[in-house]
């Protein structure tokens, strides 16, 4: 598992040393339930490469909850915002007997979280309940002392090793319901023979209400998922890193970028696994299906041309119709990564294989809407925007760039489309296959838009530019709404 680059947001606010920031908030954590406004809170959770707020003004938060673990204790923080009456919930963890410092710094801390997953314990708050969720693939033989550590250049969660054995992903932004991160990687683990994402060992998570046995085929109210935990790949590397250090080195990587494509076709067909459970039970696309999707990418266009912040953005031509995403109808929607970047992968054997990680989807999309079946198309539409963002970020001259880009989509789009021949989820002519993914393109440069000018300003003309060009690719065959 990983959450580091290849994507929006791969590079956001520097991390605040635990001593200075951390410290300034453990006073405002004493009292339960209290309400408290300080600058020193805001600067704290602003530095956070986790925190989702960066852009809104913070109203004050209030901690709903404490959790003694080992020698840390774990903070359930609601943060407030004035621009809209919501609050948004996050982790927070703080050492107990040194309040100033970050408690996931702490080996042992790490280590006490660990053994409430391996015990399968349940640890009382002063309002909920930590409940440790062990898995088939959690190791039988893990010596309890196990070294522990936190991983450098964490985005969006936080995420602790465990020897060379496994990997915790924490989240630190909490919403209620099961989390695609887990619930996927639990079907591809025991329902699936899918070996090209690490197994699930097991997960944390946090109830408010319900107790006991986890319910497979629903949501739970009242709990949410706090941490995953699955098996660390040793010797492999963030494919983002992998794919621009191979560029430096004049490798254009192409057959890695096939192999790639293929490995996205394996966990699509995986996917796509006929099962009882109706999470993932593969269901037909319907002209309604369609509409909904199609009114979805005009909401988020919507978005994009007001974060991009007077930057003219072209019309958009239609969505819905055969010269979009009317070519999906009758075909199969299915559950799908949601999230697809190349920093969502580890390149095996320098690029001769691929894994895939990191299951929770869009984190600025709220929970339901990350579980609901879509084509799969989505994840491809995700990884060729990740290689404009790779093709953006070499040191490449202006029309290598371009050409490189070019071979680059051509090479992935090549190798999954042959790898899903025949398969229900996937259009059968070429034609109506590239409409779906430049739509979906479209939708996922306008996401990115939103997100870039939310979090890394700098970056935004680089979503801009692909907004561009996969508007002039549905005008290629549509005229402009």
């Amino acid at each position: 598992m990983s959450d580091i680059e290849g994507r929006p947001g791969s590079a956001g606010a520097p991390r605040a040393s635990a001593g200075e920031s951390a410290g300034a908030l453990a006073p405002s954590l004493k009292n339960l339930g209290g309400h408290f406004e300080a600058p020193h809170l805001e600067n704290w959770l602003r530095a956070q490469r986790w925190f989702a707020g960066k852009a809104r003004p913070i109203g004050g938060a209030t901690c709903r909850d404490r959790i003694r673990v080992g020698p840390g204790t774990l903070y359930v923080v609601f943060v407030g915002f004035t621009d809209v009456g919501e609050f948004e919930r996050y982790l927070i963890a703080l050492r107990a007997a040194e309040p100033t410092a970050d408690a996931f710094d702490d080996a042992a801390f790490c280590r006490a979280l660990l053994d409430v997953v391996r015990r399968g314990a349940e640890v009382e708050g002063e309002r909920g309940t930590l409940i440790g969720r062990p898995g088939r693939a959690f190791p039988t033989d893990l010596p309890a002392d196990v070294a522990a550590r936190r991983l450098d250049g964490e985005q969006s969660n936080t995420s602790l090793i465990f020897g060379d054995r496994l990997i915790m992903k924490v989240f630190r932004r909490l919403a209620d319901g099961l989390n695609p991160d887990l619930e996927i990687t639990r079907f591809l683990t025991e329902q699936t023979t899918f070996r090209g994402t690490p197994r699930l060992a097991g997960a944390l998570e946090y109830s408010t209400g319900a107790r006991g046995t986890f319910e497979r085929f629903a949501d739970v109210g009242g709990v949410a998922t706090l941490a995953v935990l699955q098996e660390y790949v040793g010797g492999a590397r963030d494919g983002w890193r992998w794919l621009l250090d191979r560029l430096a080195a004049g490798d254009a990587a192409l057959d890695g970028l096939r192999r790639l494509g293929t490995r996205t076709a394996e966990l699509h067909a995986a996917l796509a696994t006929p099962t009882p459970d109706p999470a993932f039970g593969a269901e037909t696309i319907t002209p309604a299906d369609v509409a909904a999707w199609a009114d979805g990418v005009r909401r988020q266009v919507v978005a994009a041309r007001e974060a991009a912040r007077g930057r003219a953005l072209p019309d958009v031509p239609d969505l819905g119709g055969t010269d979009g995403l009317g070519g999906l109808v009758s075909r199969a929607k299915i559950r799908h990564h949601g999230d697809f970047h190349l920093g969502q992968t580890l390149a095996v054997d320098d690029g001769r294989d691929f894994v895939i990680i990191d299951f929770e989807g869009e984190p600025l999309r709220p929970l339901e809407e990350r579980r609901r079946k879509h084509t799969p198309l989505r994840d491809v539409a995700g990884m060729l925007r990740s290689i404009g963002y790779a093709a953006a970020s070499a040191r490449l001259a202006a029309a290598e760039r371009r050409r490189w880009e070019a071979d680059a989509r051509a090479a992935y789009l090549a190798a999954y489309r042959t790898a899903v021949s025949g398969a229900r989820f996937v259009p059968d002519s070429d034609e109506a296959f590239a409409r779906a993914v430049a739509v979906l393109e479209v939708e996922k440069a306008a996401y990115e838009i939103v997100y870039e000018a939310n979090n890394r300003p700098d970056w935004v003309e680089i979503p801009v530019a692909g907004f561009v060009s996969a508007t002039a690719s549905l005008g290629r065959s549509a005229g402009a709404a």
